[in-house]
């Protein structure tokens, strides 16, 4: 190999190195986590910020299967034990607990919940809904995190829509 060879191949590297940490820096890393309520009458679900900067949750969403999302127009702080309309921000490296009450929980047997960002990324979690109706909902959910909202699932309007 020649010089310039091993010049351009130490500035790809370069470059790599540059475009990894541009898109860490950017990514929101938001795990979810679902619990039932005691009775089947609500579900806890923990949405765990572990980026270095706070994030907005622009709705929660109820997704039957093989249905369209029902986006929420609130959410009860399990701390507090109070309702909040969205947006809801979720400090760095911490968990917000909420709780999903309204009857989602016993609406139908199978169902996901997905947490859409005011960037319009959107993660979900669910641990009755079928293996492949839930990869499905997985890959779109990677879809939408690498695009940063653009591809994957709709953007709500849950917390526009009250301005309007």
């Amino acid at each position: 190999m020649s010089i310039s060879e091993w010049i351009s191949i130490f500035a790809l590297g370069i470059s790599l190195t540059a475009l990894y940490f541009t898109f860490k820096k950017d990514a929101h890393r938001i795990r979810l986590n679902l619990n039932k309520g005691p009775y089947g009458t609500s579900d806890f679900i923990s949405i765990n910020n572990d980026s270095s900067f706070p994030v907005f949750i622009s709705s929660v969403g109820h997704l039957p299967l093989d249905e369209e999302i029902e986006w929420m127009q609130k959410i009860c702080d399990s701390k507090v034990n109070k309702s909040f309309e969205f947006p809801i921000k979720v400090d760095a490296r911490s968990t917000y607990q909420g709780v999903i009450l309204g009857g989602y929980p016993s609406k139908s047997k199978r169902y996901a919940y997905c947490v859409q960002l005011d960037c319009g990324r959107t993660f979900v979690i669910s641990d009755t809904m079928p293996r492949q109706a839930y990869l499905k909902l997985k890959v779109l959910s990677l879809l939408s995190w690498l695009s940063s909202g653009r591809i994957g699932f709709n953007k709500n309007d849950v917390h526009i829509s009250k301005y309007r």
